[in-house]
C-alpha cells in the first residue's frame, strides 16, 4: 500500500382527505366534522372497497425473522465456505464487480490463511474471509496481513456485524492506499419468512470511494467507466 491515493418524510394524506382508511378508523367514533355517524359511515366504505380489492379478504402478509448464522454454519467444518462457494454470483453482484469463481482455499500468508481465494472474470485476484462473527482486531489484522502479502486486487471480509472502529480503518484504507487494492466489509444476515429456508442476504458497508455510483454507472451503461471499474 502507498500514500494518499483514492428519513423518510411522513408523507401521509391529512386525517380528512378522503379514501385515508386509516383516518376513517381513527373518527369512527368521532366522526368527521363532529358527526360520528359520517365517520362510521365513511370508515366502512372504505373496508368494503378494501375487501374487494383484495378478492373479498384482507391482504396478509408473512412475517420475517433474522436468523442466527452459527444456526446454519456451525464454526466447525466448510458449511459455509462451500456455499459461498456455489453462491459467489451473490456476493459480487451486491460488491459490484464482474463475477467470482473459485480458484483456491487454505492459502498460507504468514501464519495465517485466506479462506478462499477467487478470481474476477478479468483474471483480477480477490480474498475472502469469512469470520461469522461480529467483527474483531485479529481479524482485521489479517485482512490487512492478506492484503500486503498476496497479488490481490480486493479483500472481502464477511462478518455478522462490523463494529464502527473497523469500518473507519477500512475507509482509511480505502482512502489512503493506492487502487491495487481494495478493501470491502461486508455484513451476512440470514433472513426467513414464515417456514421458509433461511435465505442469505449481504450488506456492504465499507467500500472504496464512489464504488457504489460507480458500480451503478456500470450496470446502466453495461460497460465500465472508469480505470477501478475496468480492472475487474
Amino acid at each position: 500500500m502507498k500514500g494518499s491515493g483514492v428519513t423518510q418524510a411522513d408523507a401521509g394524506r391529512p386525517a380528512d382527505a378522503p379514501g385515508n382508511s386509516r383516518s376513517g378508523t381513527a373518527t369512527s367514533s368521532g366522526g368527521r366534522g363532529g358527526s360520528g355517524g359520517s365517520g362510521n359511515s365513511d370508515s366502512h366504505s372504505d373496508l368494503e372497497r378494501a375487501t374487494r380489492n383484495f378478492g373479498g379478504a384482507p391482504l396478509q402478509l408473512a412475517e420475517f425473522e433474522e436468523v442466527d448464522v452459527r444456526s446454519v454454519f456451525p464454526r466447525d467444518g466448510d458449511g459455509f465456505t462451500n456455499w459461498l462457494s456455489a453462491n459467489l454470483d451473490k456476493l459480487a453482484r451486491e460488491v459490484g464487480i464482474s463475477g467470482l469463481r473459485e480458484v483456491g482455499r487454505d492459502i498460507p500468508v504468514g501464519s495465517f490463511s485466506v479462506n478462499l481465494l477467487a478470481q474476477t472474470d478479468r483474471g483480477r485476484r480477490v480474498v475472502i474471509e469469512d469470520q461469522l462473527e461480529p467483527s474483531d482486531h485479529p481479524h482485521l489484522g489479517q485482512v490487512v496481513t492478506y492484503a500486503a502479502g498476496l497479488d490481490v486486487s480486493a479483500v472481502i471480509w464477511i462478518v455478522t456485524r462490523i463494529g464502527e472502529e473497523h469500518r473507519a480503518v477500512l475507509d482509511w484504507l480505502n482512502q489512503h492506499s493506492d487502487d491495487d487494492v481494495r478493501f470491502f466489509g461486508v455484513e451476512l444476515r440470514l433472513i426467513r419468512i414464515g417456514g421458509s429456508q433461511p435465505a442469505a442476504e449481504f450488506r456492504v458497508e465499507a467500500r472504496p470511494n464512489d464504488w457504489q455510483k460507480v458500480a451503478r454507472q456500470r450496470q446502466r451503461v453495461g460497460a465500465p467507466l472508469n480505470a477501478r471499474m475496468r480492472e475487474f
